[in-house]
C-alpha cells in the first residue's frame, strides 16, 4: 500500500524520453511487482503468456478473456509499485473490442498496453503458425485504441510479430504506418539479429520497446544508439518462481519440516512482498481502541 506517483506514470515517460535503455521487469501478480519494486525496477511488463499461466494455468492460446486481464493489471496497479505495461494482444476482438480493452485498462491504472496485428485466436485449419491482420486492420485497431485513449495518461504502443514470419520489410512497412499514427512507442519482440534492430532504428522516430529478444543484441550502448529505451528479457521468472514452488511442496510432502525449507531471509522477504509493516501500523491505528 503506496502513495500515489506525483503524476502518472513518471517512470515510464521517463524511460521513454530518456537517453539510456531500462531493463523492464517481467510481472504477473502483485508479489511479483513488488518484487520488482525490491530490486530498484520501476517498469513492469505483463505479457499475455504470463498472466495466462499465472491466471488460468494455461499456455498462451489466448482462452483468457480481457476481463481477467483487466482485473489483474488492476491487482497489479493497486500496489502502485510499478508503472505496468500490459501486452494486450489482438485487443480480444475487432476495432469496437479494442475500444473496450483499452477503456478498461486505463480505468485499471496500467501506464502502457501493446496491441498486436496478429490474427488471434488461431482459425480452424490454420496451417501456418502465426498469420497477420491486413494492415489496414491493423491500422485501424490502433486508431481505435487511441481514439479510446482519449486524453487520458495511459500510452499506446504499436507492436509488430512481422519480423520472424513475415522478413523485415513488411515489420518495417508496418511500424511506419503505426508511427504514423501518432502512437507513443514501437514495440518490437523477438528479434534475433543486430542487424534488424539497426535497420529498424534507422527508419523509424519513434522509442523502441523490446521484449524476447536474442541474448546477442544486449549490450547498453548498442541498443542506446538503436533508439531502444525499454529491454525486457522475457518471462522466464515466472517459471523459475514455480520452478521453486515445486520443489519446496515436494520437500513438504515428503516430511521435510518447515523450518528446513523457509529460511529467515526469506520470511523477512515475505514481510516485505506483503507490505505487512504497512498494513500492522493501519491496524494499530484503526482497528485497537484508543488509549485515553
Amino acid at each position: 500500500m503506496h502513495a500515489s506517483n506525483s503524476y502518472p506514470f513518471h517512470h515510464l515517460q521517463d524511460a521513454l524520453n530518456g537517453q539510456d535503455c531500462l531493463i523492464a521487469s517481467s510481472v504477473f501478480d502483485a508479489m511479483s511487482a513488488r518484487i520488482a519494486q525490491s530490486i530498484g525496477s520501476h517498469i513492469g511488463i505483463m505479457g499475455g503468456s504470463v498472466a495466462s499461466q499465472a491466471i488460468l494455468g494455461a499456455p498462451d492460446l489466448v482462452l483468457m478473456t480481457a476481463s481477467e486481464l483487466v482485473e489483474q493489471s488492476r491487482r497489479i496497479c493497486r500496489t502502485n509499485c510499478v508503472d505496468l505495461i500490459v501486452d494486450a494482444d489482438h485487443g480480444y476482438g475487432n476495432a469496437l473490442n479494442v475500444m473496450r480493452t483499452v477503456e478498461d485498462l486505463q480505468a485499471a491504472g496500467v501506464a502502457g498496453v501493446c496491441l498486436e496485428d496478429t490474427a488471434l485466436p488461431q482459425a480452424y485449419s490454420q496451417t501456418q503458425p502465426q498469420v497477420l491482420l491486413s494492415l489496414d486492420e491493423g491500422r485501424q485497431k490502433i486508431s481505435a485504441a487511441l481514439q479510446a485513449r482519449g486524453r487520458g495518461p495511459m500510452m499506446i504502443f504499436g507492436r509488430t510479430n512481422a519480423v520472424s514470419s513475415h522478413g523485415i520489410e513488411e515489420a518495417l512497412k508496418r511500424l511506419l504506418a503505426y508511427e504514423d499514427l501518432n502512437v507513443d512507442a514501437l514495440f518490437v519482440p523477438y528479434l534475433t539479429q543486430r542487424s534488424d534492430l539497426e535497420y529498424i532504428a534507422r527508419r523509424v522516430h519513434l522509442p523502441i520497446i523490446t521484449a524476447g529478444c536474442h541474448a546477442d543484441l544486449y549490450e547498453p550502448k548498442f541498443l542506446k544508439d538503436c533508439g531502444v529505451k525499454i529491454w525486457m528479457w522475457g518471462h522466464q521468472p515466472l517459471l523459475a518462481a514455480y520452478s521453486t514452488l515445486r520443489h519446496a511442496m515436494q520437500a513438504a510432502h515428503e516430511g521435510t519440516p518447515p523450518s528446513k525449507i523457509l529460511l529467515d531471509v526469506e520470511k523477512d522477504l515475505f514481510t516485505l512482498l506483503t507490505d505487512a509493516d504497512t498494513y500492522g501500523n493501519l491496524a494499530d491505528r484503526f482497528l485497537k481502541p484508543n488509549q485515553q
